[in-house]
């Protein structure tokens, strides 16, 4: 009877301990980065090192463009075109003031056309576009080709605090 009750009461002790997990930890390979840009390509993280952005006027499409371009360890790995207004841009290919041209840049883009998977898909939501503050904040996703594979970008967080305005 006495080993009844004793098992009984580890049981109760240990399985709370067992069960708990610490909730407040993140997975840091898995959230996207807010203070730099960010994405993911085909599931996997990668942190820009610098994001800069030339504001000017594109005669092709019409108006006020912003061209972004994202860099890691030196080399460019995203290129971005969009009309100079904050809103929802759809992932094309060609420049016009309602949708974007959006480009991943495979090994600093020194193979072309192999390297450059340009949008076929998906989209820029710009919310934030201050160019005198100098600042882009922006959402996108898009599915690029470079004529014989795709590459997905998910989850990509675009953050410019350098603006230059031609």
């Amino acid at each position: 009877m006495k080993t009844s009750i004793l098992k009984t009461v580890l049981v109760f002790l240990v399985v709370p301990f067992v069960s708990c997990t610490n909730d407040d930890s993140t997975d840091s390979s898995t959230a996207t980065s807010a203070d730099k840009t960010s994405f993911k390509l085909n599931g996997t993280l990668i942190t820009a090192d610098e994001s800069t952005a030339t504001h000017y006027t594109n005669s092709v499409a019409g108006g006020k463009y912003i061209d972004v371009f994202v860099s890691k360890g030196g080399k460019d790995v995203l290129e971005f075109h969009f009309p100079a207004v904050a809103g929802t841009y759809p992932a094309q290919q060609n420049f016009n003031m309602t949708t974007s041209w959006l480009t991943y840049e495979a090994n600093g883009g020194v193979a072309f056309p192999a390297d450059f998977f340009h949008s076929t898909s998906g989209e820029i939501k710009v919310t934030t576009l201050d160019v005198a503050g100098k600042k882009i904040r922006a959402t996108f996703n898009f599915v690029g080709n470079n004529s014989t594979t795709n590459a997905t970008i998910t989850e990509g967080v675009l953050v410019v605090n350098t603006i230059t305005v031609q």
